[in-house]
Parts: structure tokens; sequence; C-alpha cells
């Protein structure tokens, strides 16, 4: 028992060490949750319309999928399992819509809303120049 705190403080030690020899300063960031009471106009009293984007299929990318355990999928640029949460962004909104990965399957990927589900196909990029045998 003693000798596993010696090795960790040892280790924090060397680690510490380490970095204030390099000039490196440890810092954390801070994070602060924060909720809004409402997004309507000051001192109005009339709940706030709400905001609705519309999912379009340029906004979800499919590129690859993997059928293994754990199942994975590319999804604009990112890699993701089932469970997942993927941001998407419209051009034309500063909103971000976030959906969950609720299943990767054989050439498809169902997504959820927590209200409704959606799905998305594997796109496969034709080749720009194609090969000739």
């Amino acid at each position: 028992m003693a000798g596993g705190a010696a090795l960790v403080l040892a280790t924090a030690f060397i680690f510490g060490w380490h970095a204030l020899k390099a000039g490196d300063r440890l810092s954390f960031p801070t994070l602060v949750k924060a909720r809004p009471n409402s997004v309507g106009a000051a001192g109005s009293n009339e709940p706030p319309r709400p905001i609705v984007i519309q999912l379009s299929p340029d906004m979800v990318r499919v590129t690859a999928i993997a059928l293994g355990h754990p199942r994975l999928a590319v999804i604009n640029g990112k890699a993701v399992t089932e469970g997942d949460n993927v941001k998407l962004q419209a051009s034309n909104s500063s909103v971000a819509l976030i959906l969950r990965v609720v299943k990767i399957g054989d050439g498809s990927i169902e997504f959820s809303d927590g209200k409704q589900e959606f799905n998305a196909q594997l796109t496969i990029p034709s080749s720009p120049h194609p090969r000739e045998f």
C-alpha cells in the first residue's frame, strides 16, 4: 500500500518537475455550467419562439462504416460509435444541431434528436480520374 502511494507521489513530482523545467505552467480550463432563464426579448413575459433548424442532406456526410465491435462510422470527417453525439452546423445558421448516433448499420446510420429519428446513407465519392485496366 505504501509502495503504491510512493509511486504515485514520485510520478507526480517528476511530471511537475519536467513541466517547470520546460517553462510550462500547469493550467486547467475552468468550466462553468450556465443555463439561461429565457431567450426571449428583455422584459417580455412571452415564451420565446422555438429555434428551427432544417436538417438537409449536405449537413451529414457519412464516408465510412465499420461493422466490427464496436461499430464505427466516419461522419463529417470524425469517427463516432453508437451512442456518440454528432454536432451538425447549418451553413446559414449560427445554431448547431446535436444528434445522437442510435445505430450504425450496413450502409446507413440512424440518428435521433430525442424526439425524431433520422437516417443517413453511406456516400462513396466517385474517383475524379477513373482507372482503366
